[in-house]
């Protein structure tokens, strides 16, 4: 026999040997797993300028309803989508106008529910559950909210500053409010990564009208009276077309980095451009105005996600709004 293939067979023999092979009953190396929790991080800021004021802008509902609204929904819908324990969600009612919590004295302690702070699931679920010893209960902490945001919204009905919603984009929206994902926890088998979905829920009429004027700050009934007279003006057919065409109008975006992993509701859209009754009287309406320079604007802002609404008609209507943006289904009881 040829001496190279006897020498492969001893090499082969002696691998065969050094190396055996397993037997089918032998179990294998646990794998290890990774498991990502998503939690939701939900920050709820009105824009508390004379929209709040229900003598000169009737809705439906107002503020204090559309947060009650959440709020209602924390447990069990929120709470246990995609998961039933070591919820982290949080619920933050925050300020436009950074000033006014000074101004209108809000105790702010009420107006965050942090459902992460407790040790343990046991405890959690005692709080959930609005069980004895839990102190306080969630029910209680709701009810804190409620109370102190109803405050701050009647005040403001009657004593408001405007809202500077450019700036709060900029400067108010920042890695307190936008959570990273925590650090890995990490054993033999498992390594556990809890991460947050931020969403925005901004309640406005839409009309930017505090700050800067007429330097791309504002979306004032001024700009939109002026952009519309000079879409007409211009012979364009295609408001979109046109608006692409004239930048100067547009609203300057923002360069804040955190906007990049935040998800904006945007809801009460109010079109002052129609009567009473409910019937346009100008062309194009404040509405589609204002959508186009909102979608641009958040757009060239980099935000993650956003849809953008009129005031709704009902509660039922606000909820399921709030619950589709979410991708929240509602439990039935």
């Amino acid at each position: 026999m040829n001496k190279h293939i006897i020498s492969g067979l001893i090499a082969l023999l002696s691998l065969n040997c050094s190396s055996p092979l397993k037997s089918e009953n032998e179990p294998a190396a646990p794998s290890k797993r990774n498991y990502v929790i998503t939690h939701y991080n939900i920050t709820f800021a009105p824009d508390l300028s004379n929209r709040v004021n229900p003598n000169l802008y009737r809705r439906p509902l107002n503020d204090v309803q559309i947060l009650n609204i959440i709020t209602a929904d924390l447990y069990p819908q929120i709470l246990r989508t995609h998961r039933s324990e070591n919820q982290k969600d949080k619920l933050l009612v925050d300020f436009v106008n950074k000033g006014l919590i000074t101004e209108y004295a809000v105790q702010t302690d009420k107006l965050f529910i942090d459902f992460g702070r407790f040790p343990n699931q046991i405890e959690r679920i005692s709080y959930i559950l609005n069980k004895v010893p839990a102190k306080p209960t969630l029910k209680q902490d709701i009810g804190k909210m409620s109370a102190e945001f109803t405050r701050i919204n009647q005040a403001a009905g009657s004593k408001n500053f405007g809202a500077d919603i450019w700036t709060y984009f900029n400067q108010g929206i920042d890695d307190k409010r936008v959570l990273p994902a925590e650090s890995p926890k990490k054993d033999e088998e498992l390594t556990v990564v809890n991460t947050y979905r931020n969403v925005l829920v901004l309640t406005t009429d839409g009309y930017i009208e505090a700050g800067i004027f007429g330097k791309g700050f504002d979306l004032s009934q001024k700009t939109i009276n002026g952009f519309r007279k000079a879409f007409l003006a211009s012979g364009e057919n295609d408001i979109k077309v046109f608006f692409r065409k004239n930048k100067s109008f547009r609203i300057r975006p923002v360069n804040n980095e955190n906007l990049k992993n935040l998800e904006v509701l945007v809801m009460e859209l109010y079109d002052r451009s129609m009567s009473k009754g409910g019937s346009a009287t100008v062309q194009p309406t404040d509405m589609e105005i204002m959508k186009l320079f909102w979608t641009d604007w958040l757009e060239q802002s980099r935000v993650k996600r956003f849809e953008l609404h009129p005031y709704a008609n009902s509660a039922g209507e606000a909820e399921q709004i709030i619950l589709n943006f979410l991708g929240v289904s509602k439990i039935q009881s």
